[in-house]
């Protein structure tokens, strides 16, 4: 398995970062339009990650 580049280390800290505000918006009953940006932030953080991965430029 490849090491992560340190864009994609980036990409995981802030995904993980992103659903732990994501859980916390939940519990703490924010509006849902909050809950659902988070969660977004979540999801493309995720997706950079993916496609910035070593060996994904063909």
């Amino acid at each position: 398995m490849a090491k992560p580049t340190p864009l994609q280390f980036r990409n995981i800290l802030v995904a993980v970062l992103a659903a732990a505000g994501f859980v916390w918006s939940v519990v703490a009953g924010l509006p849902w339009w909050v809950s659902a940006i988070v969660g977004c932030a979540c999801v493309l953080s995720l997706a950079s990650a993916y496609l910035n991965r070593p060996g994904a430029n063909g």
